[in-house]
């Protein structure tokens, strides 16, 4: 008996040294950033700006030992060990639940996330649950795993960087596939290049993704069936679409793929997980980078530009509800502007695109990806 409790306490001892850990990396993370704002302010505002702090935290300190103690004796040794497995791993081995019972003074999915992950987490309507959490269909039961959670991104206020790409600037064979520009003498609309308009899109399926380099797509269409997929970079025991599987064959030894290219591949890691679910189809970014959106859902109907959004690394995004704007069509110096296919979403890995960039097109995007939903033409 003595040994097993010796061994629980060690697995929460763990537990408590990765949320001090991360405290303290945020710590320097703020001491590094008020440095550099002291040194560009006068000695008597830098001095007043190193004072202590007025407001103890005493009191959240204590409640957030409440919350953990209450948890841990919810917990048995073999979800401690998931937990921990969990945190240690920054979600990369994350797959089993921690599935516990409802506490009466507090969400155990807020405890644990605001422990490990977003300590301004206030309630749990910011949170959403992954598609990889099957704690959902127990509704008796809350999952403690906050690698299973992902947070909501707040799309009322844009998020820094949050732009507008003028698409007069650019050329023709400069914008994404779903959004070249035709002539207006031409009345009907064209497919997407990912697809060229010669395929077919069978009844079972309900998305394609589409994997590009800068300019060039690699490899082929990766048609959805499920009601979710994790589309990464190579993920150990990882199920869905691995982009390193696409890239093995696309460049030759002698013409590899540009450095920029290199560098971003290392960032996608988790990448993302695509959920069709009953309100739309969700993007949840798994990765440690932000991803950048650009959907027609999200788009602004008055305006000749295209908005792009920024999505933290841990947050989600409804990313398409259906067209609302149906085949707008936006006209600029004469000239219709698309997208050709309505109802395709653009994701870049890492790196965002338009004026506040030097990339004014995703196209000059080193990885990102083009899903093509129900119609796929």
């Amino acid at each position: 008996m003595f040994m097993f409790r010796r061994r629980r306490t060690a697995l929460a001892k763990r537990l408590w040294k990765a949320r001090v850990r991360r405290d303290n990396e945020a710590r320097c993370a703020e001491k590094t950033s008020s440095a550099s704002a002291a040194a560009a302010q006068s000695p008597v505002a830098a001095a007043a700006t190193s004072l202590p702090s007025a407001h103890p935290s005493s009191s959240i300190e204590s409640d957030e030992r409440q919350f953990r103690n209450a948890l841990f004796k919810r917990l048995d040794d073999r979800q401690l060990e998931t937990l921990l497995r969990a945190v240690d791993t920054g979600g990369v081995d994350a797959a089993e639940c921690v599935a516990v019972r409802p506490f009466l003074f507090a969400d155990p999915a807020v405890i644990c996330c605001r422990l490990w992950r977003w300590p301004d987490l206030k309630t749990v309507e910011q949170l959403k649950s992954t598609p990889s959490c099957q704690s959902a269909k127990q509704p008796d039961m809350v999952c403690c795993n906050p690698y299973h959670w992902s947070r909501r991104c707040e799309i009322e206020r844009p998020p820094p960087p949050y732009s507008r790409f003028v698409k007069e600037k650019l050329k023709p064979e400069d914008r994404a596939p779903s959004e070249c520009s035709w002539d207006s003498n031409d009345d009907e609309l064209r497919g997407s290049f990912s697809t060229d308009g010669d395929e077919k899109q069978n009844e079972q399926e309900w998305c394609k993704v589409a994997y590009w380099e800068l300019s060039q797509r690699v490899g082929r269409l990766f048609p959805v069936e499920t009601k979710s997929v994790n589309v990464f970079w190579n993920v150990p025991l990882g199920t869905g679409l691995s982009l390193a599987a696409l890239t093995q064959h696309h460049f030759s030894p002698a013409q590899g793929p540009p450095e920029s290219v290199l560098r971003n591949r290392t960032k996608i890691g988790q990448g993302l997980a695509l959920s069709r679910e009953e309100d739309g189809v969700w993007a949840y970014n798994l990765s440690d980078w932000p991803m950048f959106v650009n959907s027609p859902t999200l788009d602004d109907p008055d305006s000749k530009s295209y908005l792009v959004f920024r999505v933290p690394s841990g947050h989600c995004l409804n990313i398409f509800t259906g067209n609302p704007h149906g085949d707008r069509i936006r006209y600029s110096n004469g000239v219709r502007v698309g997208p050709v296919d309505p109802n395709a979403v653009r994701i870049s890995f890492a790196k965002g695109w338009g004026p506040k960039y030097s990339r004014q097109e995703i196209t000059s995007c080193p990885t990102w990806i083009e899903v093509l939903l129900d119609p796929c033409r």
